[in-house]
């Protein structure tokens, strides 16, 4: 009799686990699921620069919440998603390789927008440069201001001596 409750309850062990596999009810689908890993990966990014120990809880809980209503989901789905993901390895491998490369062409995009902004700010400083100089050299042909050197040199006289004060150094200012 013992034989037969244990075949009994394993073989109904075994009818249940084989049915648990292929419940998709309420999961995410795959390139749902893709996009929506990208951008909690770029929440979990921008919450481990912030300040103070404790930013999950701070910052974390509404920008998770805004991210699952953007998805119109919620995060007992995502749970439940990554539990179901997570039995099916493969499918989670090449999920997360998508993840990676949409990770890196943002941050190509990110980098490539920085580049060009930096190379335009040189171009205007360097244009900002060139016109001061020609100003300065435009001034100094119209004769606005000359060189001191060149006006002693030309005259032949002598720069004037600054006098000094002589200065007590007993007295007590």
């Amino acid at each position: 009799m013992r034989k037969h409750i244990i075949l009994f309850f394993s073989a109904l062990l075994f009818l249940f686990a084989c049915n648990i596999g292929n419940n998709t009810n309420g999961i995410i689908k795959e390139d749902e699921m893709v996009n929506l890993l990208t951008d909690i990966h770029i929440v979990d990014g921008t919450l481990s620069l912030q300040p103070g120990g404790d930013s999950l809880y701070k910052y974390g809980t509404g920008r998770y919440l805004l991210l699952f209503k953007q998805y119109h989901t919620d995060s007992a789905q995502f749970k439940r998603s990554m539990k179901y993901y997570s039995t099916q390895t493969d499918v989670l491998l090449e999920m997360y390789d998508q993840v990676n490369k949409n990770l890196q062409a943002k941050t190509d995009s990110l980098n490539k927008a920085i580049a060009a902004e930096a190379v335009k700010k040189a171009a205007e400083e360097k244009k900002a440069q060139e016109k001061a100089a020609k100003l300065h050299a435009d001034s100094i042909k119209k004769g606005l201001f000359k060189d001191s050197l060149q006006i002693n040199a030309q005259t032949g006289k002598k720069q004037p001596k600054v006098q000094k004060k002589n200065i007590d150094k007993n007295a007590i200012p």
